[in-house]
């Protein structure tokens, strides 16, 4: 999702110049936006999202407004384990059924008309350094909980990270079959043996392809003055859409 051309071989400046968009802001938001397709096995068919938000926001329970920078260009990271045969443990990877339940260990079975959700939220603490790393994710580390006496301020991020940028999280949903039936779905990345439950290696890809001018824009009046932008609304009345071509 996002930049159409994006590969494993694109770098920051390669996003910035080429390539289509699915994001509402057009091409002022050329970013990578990767996951793991969902296979129905009883057919070999990858299924196609119904919908698919990316959410960039300050943070849970600490991150300070006025501390949160813009993401450099070139930035790219993972998270999630694409490896990974054991069931879901951790809390930055979900998988789950709209209707309710909360976050499952691998693909549950969902109600007939409901709807399956998986999410990924992102690391936000970058080591100010390195766009990228062997593993794409040392580069990059999740917020350490402390206490300040404060309860809604009890995460910072660690001194090897110290650079505070947006967390993302990704939520994308998937229609079910008529019966319901999702007992044949995996994903593509589920590599292990079939009798084994899917989704355990559910993961996410970010690699950076905004408009520099756009994300230091709406880091500033959406992060650092605390403003509710919602897609491709830059908090003060303006939308991404005005500025492109400029």
């Amino acid at each position: 999702l996002g930049n159409a051309q994006a590969n494993a071989s694109s770098t920051g400046d390669s996003l910035l110049a080429s390539g289509n968009t699915t994001c509402s802001g057009g091409t002022l938001n050329r970013t990578a936006y990767w996951m793991p397709t969902l296979i129905d096995m009883r057919t070999g068919q990858p299924l196609v999202p119904s919908s698919s938000i990316f959410y960039y926001k300050l943070g849970y329970l600490g991150v300070r407004a006025g501390s949160v920078q813009a993401f450099p260009k070139g930035l790219r990271m993972i998270a999630g384990n694409s490896a990974s045969t054991t069931p879901i443990t951790s809390p930055n990877v979900g998988v789950e059924c709209v209707s309710g339940g909360g976050h499952q260990s691998a693909i549950p079975s969902c109600a007939v008309g409901d709807d399956l959700n998986v999410s990924v939220i992102f690391p936000q603490c970058w080591d100010g350094v390195n766009l990228d790393s062997p593993d794409h994710k040392s580069h990059m580390a999740y917020p350490v909980a402390f206490w300040t006496g404060d309860p809604y301020r009890q995460y910072r991020c660690p001194a090897t990270h110290p650079v505070v940028l947006p967390a993302i999280t990704f939520a994308v949903e998937y229609v079910l079959p008529a019966d319901g039936n999702i007992s044949k779905w995996r994903l593509s990345s589920d590599s292990y043996d079939p009798s084994i439950p899917a989704g355990h290696s559910m993961h996410g890809d970010w690699m950076n392809g905004w408009d520099p001018t756009i994300s230091e824009l709406w880091g500033i009046k959406c992060m650092r003055e605390r403003r509710n932008c919602g897609a491709a609304n830059m908090g003060d009345g303006r939308t991404t859409l005005e500025f492109q071509g400029n």
